[in-house]
């Protein structure tokens, strides 16, 4: 574009900056409300993100104590990662129970598998839910 006397040319037409249409700039949000809109959104992503996860969990907690003891967190490993070996739960183990109460929580098995369960749970949500989470 042609310099124009006194200043910068024009921005190009597609860095021009359109105004907000009259109806719009009107709108207001509260950021509180914003925040629980965006929160509860976020929340129940990770609830359906989760739950083949939480239904195998419960899968394997056959005492229905909402923990596992160190047995049904191995079966839990095996159909999650399959490919861990006995030494790579053992490090879990390590990791999530370091003071050997032989007890594992929800999140703790998140935590551990968490790139495990990633893996798997998108694998599932693309082939539209048919793969598995229960393997094994």
């Amino acid at each position: 574009a042609p310099p124009v006397r006194g200043g910068k040319p024009p921005p190009p037409p597609s860095r021009r900056i359109a105004s907000t249409p009259a109806p719009l700039r009107s709108l207001k949000l509260p950021y509180s409300a914003f925040l629980q809109v965006l929160l509860d959104f976020q929340l129940m992503g990770h609830r359906h993100f989760l739950e083949p996860f939480v239904a195998l969990f419960r899968f394997v907690d056959t005492q229905r104590k909402g923990v596992l003891e160190e047995a049904a967190f191995r079966r839990l490993v095996a159909s999650v990662a399959p490919q861990k070996t006995a030494a790579d739960v053992e490090q879990l183990l390590m990791a999530i129970d370091p003071f050997n109460h032989h007890i594992v929580t929800f999140s703790d098995c998140v935590v551990a598998l968490g790139k495990d369960l990633v893996a798997l749970l998108s694998a599932n949500l693309q082939d539209g839910g048919t793969a598995s989470a229960t393997r094994g």
